[in-house]
């Protein structure tokens, strides 16, 4: 029997997807300093300065462009965080599964190469949905932050297959975890609820502060999602996993 590995450490994948995750956090700031500081000329001015690029009477005015590029950004940057948060399932599914070889392990019960197997195994692409269905069915174990996450999804989805267009019939409801800034009452900052809906032909735009709140919602589920595999250790009998702070 090949023993699944035992140097998975909660701590060292925290380490590795919050730190993914505040790159990208990064990439969308500079991008965003970068279209502040664009003006008419400049736009104009770079276009002309890079050669091949087509020249037709379709080509955006300054603030379309400017539109524009934020669906843009904020298509391809959620993909990104969603992408980011399929492969760090697949690490929780292996931190769950070795939780189970090592608890049949030290009770001497069960079918520890097939546990094993289960570990070392690839499920392949799963989606979100998927990913979610086989830690609350195979571990028991319910993923925090579900609805938010299957929102983003969903949005994502959106972007995808229509361009940001909500199709006939439908609608589409965001959900969210938002930092209200400090006030003159409160001078911490507060980590609120927030939702926000699209009907049937609306096309998506989105602010800076609801694309923020896509990187604070994955960093609260990545943390949440950290602390569900520590109490899921503990609960079967495994000495606590060390864990992020």
């Amino acid at each position: 029997m090949s023993e699944p590995s035992q140097t998975i450490s909660l701590n060292d994948i925290g380490m590795r997807y919050i730190g993914a995750l505040q790159h990208l956090s990064d990439l969308m700031v500079l991008t965003w300093a970068g279209a502040n500081a664009v003006d008419e000329q400049s736009y104009n001015e770079t276009f002309r300065s890079v050669a091949g690029l087509p020249s037709t009477p379709f080509r955006f005015p300054l603030e379309t462009a400017r539109q524009e590029a934020a669906r843009w950004w904020f298509k391809n940057s959620l993909g990104e965080v969603l992408g980011l948060c399929l492969v760090f399932l697949e690490d929780i599914r292996r931190v769950c599964g070795l939780v189970a070889f090592n608890v049949a392990k030290a009770k001497a019960t069960g079918d520890l190469a097939a546990l094993a197997a289960e570990v070392n195994a690839e499920l392949g692409p799963l989606d979100l949905p998927a990913r979610f269905a086989h830690l609350k069915n195979r571990y028991a174990l319910k993923p925090p932050l579900e609805a938010e996450m299957m929102s983003l999804a969903a949005l994502h989805r959106c972007f995808l297959q229509t361009g940001g267009t909500v199709p006939k019939g439908m609608e589409i409801t965001v959900q969210l975890k938002s930092v209200e800034p400090p006030t003159e009452g409160r001078p911490e900052p507060r980590l609120t609820d927030y939702s926000r809906t699209w009907t049937e032909e609306d096309r998506i735009t989105i602010s800076r502060a609801e694309h923020a709140a896509v990187f604070t919602t994955a960093s609260v589920f990545l943390s949440a999602m950290l602390a569900a595999v520590q109490e899921f250790a503990k609960a079967s009998g495994l000495p606590e996993i060390s864990s992020p702070q």
